[in-house]
């Protein structure tokens, strides 16, 4: 995986392998941290990669350790994430549409992946942080995705 990559691998002739949709730090940077759509990769990353920590941080509001767990355990699938934001602001919030693009392995031929995108909406807030997402963002994916928990993951 290329940690230099400026920006997530937006079309499919780019994705390699299922590793290809892990966000990178390089991901993040390249499109600016403290952006909408920089938050929602930092986030999409923390639940990529289990850090509960990194979740917690992503919100307005504080949200428990326990729901944090849950969010993560039912994050799938892990090997997808947002692309093609359209971000609308109105003063200290935004709503962020974006395409969640996931590959799935075919389980007849694992080596070949299935390109799914669906379309999901985020909801932010702008505090002295700077901007963090609302917890509606996650049930937004939940609801969004086209295949049910396990599939994929």
């Amino acid at each position: 995986m290329d940690e230099n990559r400026e920006g997530p691998p937006f079309e499919p002739e780019n994705i390699e392998d299922a590793g290809s949709l892990l966000i990178t730090n390089g991901d993040i940077e390249g499109v600016g941290p403290s952006t909408p759509y920089g938050v929602a990769l930092r986030w999409w990353r923390a639940l990529q990669h289990a850090d509960v920590e990194g979740v917690k941080r992503s919100y307005a509001v504080r949200i428990s350790s326990r729901e944090t767990r849950r969010q993560i355990y039912n994050f799938q699938p892990p090997f997808s994430q947002p692309i093609d934001p359209e971000v609308e602001t109105q003063g200290n919030r935004a709503t962020m549409d974006v395409i969640v693009r996931t590959v799935i392995p075919l389980p007849a031929t694992p080596s070949v992946l299935r390109v799914v995108d669906f379309p999901a909406r985020f909801n932010l807030l702008r505090n002295a942080a700077g901007w963090r997402l609302l917890v509606s963002s996650y049930r937004n994916f939940i609801r969004a995705r086209p295949f049910p928990r396990g599939a994929g993951g």
